[in-house]
């Protein structure tokens, strides 16, 4: 399922909206990550897909660590198969539970479930914090986001990351960018 989910978000990276064919404007106070456009220009050039991908600052974040600035990314690729591919990611089970050998970051899943046509995921990672940091959290957490569903024949996917103790927004910024991309999909 991972492997799903990854290999289509990674196509859904990103370029900024004004390059992009009709999609979208990211929400005030994002930046449009501009080494993603470049890597999507040859996507779009072919017909195959389209994206855009930014990043801000978490405003709530512990001011005792560094902050990973929240991504949002949101596109779509050719695929006439898309319901199939989301039938299919509705019937596979979450990724369990995980801990990198390497970072010691704790990943795990929070909800999955049908909606608004599509599959919408929720999982949860919990960052350690440095030893001897003087912060008095021992850990921080994040969640990240991932919907994706069908429009035509395309596949649509929209995604947050890194949000600060706290899904709320980002399940906010999912549900507008639903109706917005795939309303600029259907209105072509």
């Amino acid at each position: 399922m991972k492997l799903i989910f990854s290999t289509l978000l990674v196509a859904l990276a990103a370029l900024p909206a004004a390059i992009g064919q009709g999609l979208p404007a990211l929400p005030s106070g994002f930046e449009a990550d501009q080494q993603a456009a470049q890597i999507f220009a040859q996507m779009r050039a072919a017909g195959v897909s389209d994206g855009v991908r930014g990043t801000k600052a978490n405003a709530s974040m512990s001011p005792c660590f560094g902050d990973p600035k929240i991504i949002l990314s949101y596109g779509w690729n050719l695929n006439p198969a898309g319901q199939i591919v989301i039938d299919m990611m509705l019937k596979a089970p979450q990724d369990p539970a995980s801990t990198s050998s390497q970072t010691g970051v704790l990943d795990e899943p929070v909800s999955k479930q049908a909606y608004k046509g599509g599959v919408l995921e929720w999982r949860k990672q919990t960052w350690p914090v440095i030893t001897g940091h003087p912060c008095k959290d021992s850990h921080v957490v994040f969640y990240s986001g991932k919907w994706m569903g069908p429009a035509g024949n395309k596949i649509v996917g929209i995604t947050v990351d890194r949000l600060y103790d706290s899904k709320g927004q980002g399940q906010a910024w999912i549900d507008e960018y639903i109706t917005k991309v795939t309303g600029a999909l259907n209105s072509k």
